[in-house]
């Protein structure tokens, strides 16, 4: 009994100290990309949170939002090797450092500035 309530108590401190560490070692893979890798990685793909929005992102700069009731277009370029898109409410560009960590993808203004998450994914067309 005792070396069964051990045993769950070990679990209860090993576990999250695992997740934790996974966590961080999963942060530390992000790798900030350059202008030929957004092409090759994002361009002509969607940003995605694989439910409720994507952003399509069409080789000829055109930017296409779909969100759950709500559609619209703009324009995308890259600029000293950051991701510029223009939102709805504004025709001026946003631009972000693009980091990816396999499929995830971390917009960012600055690397000491709060991210934007999502996913990259082959474009599923509406």
């Amino acid at each position: 009994m005792i070396r069964r309530m051990l045993g769950v108590l070990t679990l209860a401190i090993v576990l999250p100290a695992l997740v934790c560490g996974s966590a961080v070692s999963a942060q530390e893979n992000f790798r900030l990309l350059g202008e030929k890798e957004i092409r090759a990685r994002v361009i002509g793909k969607d940003i995605t949170d694989a439910s409720h929005w994507a952003t399509y992102l069409r080789s000829d700069g055109v930017l296409m939002r779909n969100e759950i009731d709500h559609k619209w277009t703009g324009v995308w370029k890259i600029r000293n090797n950051k991701l510029c898109m223009s939102n709805s409410s504004s025709k001026s560009l946003n631009c972000n450092e693009v980091w990816m960590s396999g499929e995830n993808i971390r917009l960012r203004q600055h690397k000491e500035e709060e991210t934007f998450d999502a996913v990259v994914a082959k474009h599923q067309a509406n």
